[in-house]
């Protein structure tokens, strides 16, 4: 069960540096973590070849994304150039040069994660009020 904060990965990584001169009660009067945390941080590195935390050691969850940077900054270049480009022809242009199908929902994904924002267009005409 874990308690309290979990160490940060740079102090995992002084406590791994530090073992190679110094032994555990050392380590710990150093860094003030107890025995059994230094111990811990050594066996995850002998076990798993690294002391970053698992879940930072993911770049992303989830399903793997179809669209590469490569493909996204082409996308990005295209709103950039018209931006008043339909997704079906970001979607075609994309099948086009990279021959991948996706969705307008992952383009639209893909292009907010880039920072855009979509705007609606819409009629200013007066509305007609009938009595």
């Amino acid at each position: 069960m874990v308690r309290g904060k979990p160490l940060s990965d740079d102090l995992r990584g002084v406590i791994l540096n530090m073992a190679l001169s110094l032994d555990v009660p050392g380590i710990c009067k150093y860094t003030g973590c107890k025995t059994r945390t230094v111990q811990r941080v050594l066996e995850d590195y002998r076990k798993k070849g690294t002391v970053m935390r698992e879940h930072l050691r993911q770049e992303m969850r989830g399903a793997k994304r179809k669209m590469t940077n490569r493909d996204i900054g082409f996308l990005t270049g295209l709103v950039r150039h018209s931006p008043d480009v339909y997704f079906e022809e970001l979607r075609e242009s994309l099948e086009e040069t990279s021959g991948k199908e996706v969705s307008d929902s992952t383009i639209w994904r893909s292009l907010k994660r880039s920072g855009f924002t979509m705007k609606k267009v819409r009629n200013r005409l007066p509305s007609l009020v009938l009595y």
